[in-house]
């Protein structure tokens, strides 16, 4: 359901006005107005202007349609005369995809921001693998991962000693 209410004025039975514009762009009553002259209980019909009636539909139609003419009967290209070809427009199209006709409003720029965060050092706008302290931090894993295995083997060569 929309939040958005429109004002209608009934003028009298033939004109109606509602603040959404339908009404006076396509000359027929909007739903909006449909909507209240029913709970009037009289027929939106009346409200629909004289441009949709049948009898203006058929005065559209009403004059002779004219045939077009035999094609030997057309003028034949002659410059001299300025009776120039009609040919088709010198365009060729561009290869690739086509580019977009749309408008660009302010509901399609997004807030600037980066949702990515490093596990590595724990800053936001960047992660692990472009992190600019990666050496440092790979430098720092190398040395924790050589002690491990140093201690690894000194336990290891205690054991098998008291053996």
């Amino acid at each position: 359901m929309s939040s958005r209410s429109f004002r209608v004025d009934l003028v009298d039975n033939k004109n109606c006005i509602c603040t959404c514009g339908k009404t006076i762009i396509y000359h027929i009553p909007c739903p909006h107005v449909v909507s209240c002259i029913s709970v009037l209980r009289q027929s939106h019909y009346n409200y629909v202007s004289q441009y949709y009636s049948l009898d203006n539909y058929k005065m559209t139609y009403a004059d002779q349609f004219h045939n077009i003419p035999d094609r030997s009967t057309w003028a034949q290209h002659d410059p001299t005369c300025g009776i120039h070809p009609l040919l088709p427009p010198n365009f060729r199209r561009r290869s690739g995809r086509p580019r977009t006709n749309r408008f660009r409003n302010t509901m399609d720029k997004g807030i600037a921001q980066s949702n990515r965060k490093c596990d590595a050092c724990d800053i936001v706008g960047h992660n692990k693998a472009t992190c600019h302290t990666r050496y440092v931090l790979s430098f720092k894993f190398f040395i924790s991962r050589m002690l491990f295995i140093n201690v690894l083997f000194i336990i290891c060569r205690m054991f098998f000693h008291n053996l």
